[in-house]
């Protein structure tokens, strides 16, 4: 699996990229939201690991926009809990807070990211958006 990773924790970028290379994945780290989008448009990644102070930039938007859109995994720290439900909203597959605590937080939110982007089952922008 191609797995893009695009945040600025250099920590959890380390940690993330070590987990997914040593179970066989192919990692790309960038740590800004400009250099991800590209990296997106050329590499086409299965997965997109994305903090969710980046999705200011309009990144979410690019990738909803791709004609294969990966899934979206969201990250963002436990106290910012705020900015990563509006980025959820706008378009992620699954939510993950930092820092982890378990050693099986990343692949269960890396599968349920995937498995909600392969069977539709996450609820678009508008149906979010209405029932809140």
């Amino acid at each position: 699996m191609k797995v893009l990773i695009a945040d600025p924790d250099g920590r959890f970028a380390d940690q993330a990229t070590r987990h997914l290379e040593s179970h066989a994945h192919n990692v790309v780290h960038q740590p800004s939201p400009w250099a991800a989008l590209e990296r997106i448009d050329h590499w086409q990644p299965d997965l997109i690991i994305v903090s969710a102070e980046l999705t200011a930039s309009g990144i979410l938007e690019r990738i909803a926009a791709l004609p294969s859109r990966p899934a979206v995994l969201l990250t963002e720290q436990m106290d910012r809990y705020d900015r990563a439900w509006r980025a959820w909203q706008r378009g992620g597959d699954e939510l993950l807070l930092k820092p982890l605590l378990h050693r099986d937080d990343l692949p269960d939110a890396i599968l349920a990211a995937m498995e909600n982007a392969a069977s539709g089952t996450r609820p678009h922008r508008r149906q979010v958006a209405a029932s809140a």
